[in-house]
């Protein structure tokens, strides 16, 4: 009797957790994302590359970036995937697309996998240094 209220609390507590990881990514949050490589592709397209870090502790790496820039007359249009490892924000990538001006920037979440399925929302971007950057993001499902 005992094993099988054993393996029924056990059976419970699991697929709460399951069911919990599923569906649990913070809807605010903010990452600090340190350029690690940038590489011209052709005459109007860039590359890049960021590691993201803990804004409280700049020595933990909570994930990282890539995405592709194209230059247009008036702005940059960019897409990106963002990785993060789940310490900050959740587990999984996001998506993200836009166009980038002067200044403060903002780029729309389009997707994402694992913790951020079916995330949308948007990611502020606000630098700080010429190689590092505030990523805000502020996500919906």
């Amino acid at each position: 009797m005992r094993k099988l209220t054993l393996v029924a609390v056990l059976a419970v507590l699991g697929a709460g957790l399951f069911a919990t990881s599923a569906s649990a990514f913070d809807h605010h949050f903010s990452v600090l994302g340190k350029t690690t490589s940038g590489k011209r592709v052709g005459q109007h397209k860039f590359r890049f590359k960021d590691k993201l870090l803990n804004p409280r502790d700049r020595s933990d790496r909570v994930g990282r970036d890539r995405g592709v820039c194209r230059q247009t007359h008036h702005a940059l249009r960019c897409h990106a995937v963002v990785h993060l490892n789940g310490k900050i924000g959740g587990f999984g990538d996001l998506r993200l697309r836009g166009a980038l001006g002067q200044g403060d920037h903002r780029v729309n979440v389009t997707g994402g996998t694992d913790d951020f399925d079916g995330a949308a929302g948007k990611m502020l971007i606000h630098s700080l240094s010429p190689k590092v950057d505030k990523l805000h993001f502020d996500l919906t499902r």
